[in-house]
């Protein structure tokens, strides 16, 4: 069975039953009470009149639905209109309750939101402007009619914009709606959708407490500010004192630019040519109920086509209860949208506020009489807001037609500068009066002992600052970096939504409008240029690697470098090969000297191995060979092709040689910022740049050399000059910084060299404050410096004037061979020398020791034969004397003692001293003798 809801309507209680049963599982009320909260007996009367008629309009109101209105009139007494919501309105249950606001007081609509907003009925304003009921945490279901008084913010920027006012001042006073209107100006006028060139500069922001007694001293420090363009929030109280003193002061004569809200506009001593706001049907209380009403049917009607609607309390003493469909009725509401209201085009944002509320622009004549001379309206073809002003009618400060500049070009600027070769030099000094005629004095910025702190500066942008200072007409007083740096962005709050960049360094004081503009090589790029107004660029450049130029690996072993080490070996490998091969096939063939010696009658040596190793380099090194040829045919051949390489090989070590040490030059280590060498980590290879400067910028902008920036952030410099001396003396192997600095230094000396082609191409500007009037000058004084030829002039003075000539020059001529590059040549023969003297020494010691070995074999050689003679003859005197002993012996004669005389002195030598005669003779056996 299908449940049926019946509603009490005017506290009857549950009185009939809905007639028509919704196609859904639930059935929605028909009856709906809509509670009223009115200033006046004639707003309550016409309240009642509109849901009246609501009832019968098809189009908001569905078949089978009725309306009821239950109102009640406005207490000043806040309690008291608390109390009476309760009693009259809730008691009823009302789906939601209209507000207007009370003729005397501001505390009553307030009131009405918090009773209601505690049971969550949805409260309709169409009055209350105060920007505390924006706030969903305290007015949690509150919605209006009427914007908000800080969105005429919207309007003024869209008016600035017209009038191309793109710096201002603006004055609020410091309650909720003064500091909501400069919040939301601020968020407006810096809006992504719009140009970022024409974003909207608040130069200053001046807040005061309400009840004013004096204004002037807030508005002479203004006073010299550029802006002449004021946005002022004020109550109509406290705009009378700030347009009294503002008069007394004289600033609200020509030139100057008044723009107020609603409540300064009705200001009694309101200045002529003041521009104001009035927001259209803003006292038209029957025209926002009427809208009001209609925006809540058109929100229960599309809500009880897809939710179940539940009754309202009817209680404030039950507060145990939440109306779940009270958060629903307001979203709904809040969804709404009224094409042709009673007061335009109704809508609402996020917060409940109305939005797409119409304005006229009021221009305030002599006695106080105001003028439209514009308005601001929904557009339904682009559906937006539209801005259309009568330009011709407005009266301006000071009766004038003609629409002001809106700010004052000061005549005197403050210009910062930093030490940065050719373009600026800067030279210490002790007095002001040291500096020469081309230099300007240029003491450090902020500088707590300015004594100690003077400097002159000189060079091409010192040049170029006194020529603008010429053709536009300003005088300057010139401040010197202390730190050397340009600036660097940082991140605040980076974890929050409203994270914000913070500029240090001289953009910093640009940005912050310290100063009002920087002549020095400033690299314009996107990330300065979203805080900062650039000129068009003065000199033209791009980013490149500095590097020193690599010398030779050894002066002593220059002559070897025409040839790879690999290749020097393989030469000598094949020398040895070659002699071997030769020594082996002279041997082995028929025809060689090993087999045909002797035979023609000839002398001449067999070919050896030590005399084909002879051979194989007499050959290879183009020296005569005498002897020691190979003879056979198959060896001629070797050695004939053995030739034909060794002619090529001294021909190309002879070519090479020429190249490498006549005609080279030292080649850069790396290609370009495409090197493999700087796109891989692990490469032992150190570059860097300037922390925070344009380049740093330029690598953490591109993606693909994040890999690269990665490793150079650790090494990244503080100042260039730094950077420079190390790659000087070796520290550094590649220093990566703008290509006019770099190329100037590798002018000055010539073992450094620019390595690859250029890439990250920009210029340097002149650096402004953003919105600045001097920038569209100092721009056009630039060009013509370029047509006129002025820049090149200064190209030539400062930057070309000691150029690349004489490295050129050294460059096409052929260096000259000295001791230096032919050393290594001169000790090779130094070390055959000695080698020579060595090896002579040992074959002179090798040579004593083979003559002493050679007379101890003499002398034992004599000793055998000696032996041996003395034993052939003993041996033949033995013969001699045997056949006699045996005559003897057969005759019976003994001659033994002279015969034994006759041996001793046959086998005596001559030379032998004879043996006394006193000594028993000596009688040799000789029977071994016998054979």
């Amino acid at each position: 069975m299908i449940s049926i809801y019946l509603v009490l309507v005017v506290g009857c209680g549950l009185t009939q039953v809905s007639g028509q049963i919704d196609r859904r599982r639930f059935s929605n009320p028909t009856y709906y009470n809509v509670g009223g909260v009115l200033s006046s007996n004639e707003s309550i009367a016409f309240f009642k009149d509109t849901i009246s008629n609501l009832n019968f309009k098809d189009k908001y109101v569905p078949r089978g639905v009725t309306y009821h209105d239950y109102s009640i009139l406005m207490d000043p007494n806040p309690i008291k209109t608390a109390l009476n919501v309760c009693k009259d309105l809730i008691a009823h249950r009302v789906y939601a309750v209209v507000v207007s606001h009370p003729i005397t007081g501001d505390l009553s609509p307030a009131a009405v939101s918090y009773t209601s907003g505690f049971y969550h009925i949805p409260v309709i304003g169409i009055s209350s402007r105060d920007s505390a009921f924006s706030d969903k945490n305290i007015h949690v279901s509150f919605l209006r009619t009427v914007p908000p008084y800080s969105h005429q913010a919207d309007v003024w920027v869209d008016v600035l914009k017209h009038f191309n006012y793109m710096k201002v001042i603006v004055i609020h006073s410091s309650d909720t709606d003064g500091r909501a209107i400069i919040g939301r100006f601020q968020t407006t006028s810096q809006s992504i959708d719009e140009d970022i060139d024409r974003k909207v500069v608040v130069e200053q922001v001046i807040e005061f407490e309400p009840g004013l007694d004096s204004f002037s001293d807030k508005l002479i420090e203004v006073k010299s500010a550029q802006a002449r363009v004021f946005l002022m929030y004020a109550s109509k109280t406290d705009a009378e004192i700030i347009f009294r003193d503002a008069t007394y002061l004289n600033m609200t004569t020509t030139g100057y630019v008044w723009m107020v809200t609603e409540q300064a506009l009705d200001a009694a001593n309101a200045p002529e040519g003041l521009l104001g706001l009035r927001l259209v049907n803003a006292t038209n209380e029957h025209a926002h109920i009427q809208d009001s009403i209609y925006v809540l049917a058109s929100a229960i009607r599309d809500m009880n086509k897809s939710e179940e609607i539940y009754a309202p309390p009817s209680d404030c003493h039950n507060s145990g209860s939440t109306w779940t469909t009270g958060p629903l009725l307001f979203d709904y509401i809040r969804k709404q949208s009224l094409e042709n209201g009673a007061t335009g085009h109704v809508a609402f944002d996020d917060h409940g506020d109305r939005v797409h509320a119409e304005y006229d622009m009021v221009n305030v004549r002599a006695q106080g009489e105001h003028v439209a001379v514009g308005k601001y309206f929904y557009s339904i073809e682009t559906q937006k807001m539209r801005l259309e002003l009568k330009e011709n009618e407005i009266i301006w400060m000071g009766r004038s037609s003609s629409k002001p500049e809106g700010f004052m070009i000061p005549t005197h600027l403050k210009v910062l500068t930093i030490e940065e070769k050719p373009f600026v030099y800067a030279r210490r000094v002790a007095e002001e009066i040291e500096c020469t005629t081309d230099e300007v004095l240029c003491p450090h910025y902020n500088a707590s002992d300015e004594a100690d702190q003077l400097y002159c500066c000189k060079g091409f942008c010192m040049d170029l600052l006194r020529y603008l200072s010429k053709a536009i007409n300003f005088t300057y007083s010139l401040a010197l970096s202390p730190d050397g740096q340009f600036g660097n962005y940082i991140i605040r709050n980076l974890s929050q939504p409203g994270a914000k960049k913070e500029w240090t360094g001289l953009i910093g004081e640009l940005v912050y409008e310290r100063a009002d503009m920087i002549v020095a090589p400033l690299t314009i790029n996107p990330e300065r240029a979203e805080f900062i107004e650039f000129s068009k660029p003065f000199k033209y450049q791009g980013i490149t690697i500095l590097e020193k130029k690599p010398s030779r690996s050894s002066t002593l072993v220059s002559f070897l470098q025409p040839f790879s080490n690999t290749l020097w070996i393989l030469v000598m490998v094949s020398v040895h090969v070659v002699a071997l091969v030769l020594y082996l096939l002279d041997r082995f063939s028929p025809f060689g000297r090993f087999k045909l010696a002797n035979i023609d009658g000839t002398e001449e040596d067999a070919l050896n191995l030590s005399s084909a190793i002879w051979f194989a380099w007499g050959v290879l090194l183009n020296s005569g060979i005498g002897e020691g040829t190979p003879r056979s045919f198959s060896a001629r051949v070797l050695g004939m092709v053995w030739a034909g390489f060794a002619m090529i090989i001294v021909a190309s070590y002879t070519a090479n040689l020429a190249a490498f040490l006549v005609l080279e030059r030292p080649k850069t280590k790396l290609t370009g910022i495409n090197d493999a060498r700087l796109r891989n980590t692990m490469e032992n290879l150190t570059c860097a740049t300037v922390k925070g400067s344009a380049v740093d910028m330029y690598f953490r902008r591109q993606v693909e050399l994040s890999n690269m920036y990665r490793t150079m952030e650790a090494n990244n410099y503080d100042n260039a000059e730094q950077a420079i001396e190390d790659v000087k003396n070796g520290k550094l192997m590649a220093f990566i910084w703008d290509s006019s600095r770099l190329e100037f230094e590798a002018a000055q000396d010539c073992e450094l060299v620019t390595a690859g082609e250029l890439f990250g191409r920009s210029g340097y500007g002149v650096g402004l404050q953003k919105g600045s009037p001097w920038a569209d000058l100092v721009t056009l004084a630039i060009l013509d410096f370029h047509e006129s030829g002025i820049m090149e002039s200064l190209d030539n003075q400062w930057i070309l004037r000691n150029n690349m000539l004489n490295c050129e020059e050294n460059e096409k001529t052929p260096n000259t061979l000295g001791l230096k590059n032919m050393a290594g040549v001169f000790i090779l023969v130094l070390a055959g020398i000695i080698g020579g003297i060595v090896l002579i020494v040992i074959e002179v010691v090798y040579k004593r020791h083979q003559i002493k070995k050679q007379k101890r074999m003499e002398i034992a050689r004599h000793a055998a034969d000696r032996w041996r003679g003395a034993v052939e003859k003993r041996k033949s005197l033995r013969a001699s004397i045997l056949p006699s002993q045996r005559r003897a012996k057969s005759n019976g004669v003994k001659e033994t003692g002279s015969i034994s005389l006759a041996v001793d002195r046959g086998l005596r030598r001559r030379d032998e001293p004879r043996v006394p005669r006193y000594m028993p003779a000596y009688t040799p056996d000789v029977s071994h003798l016998v054979v």
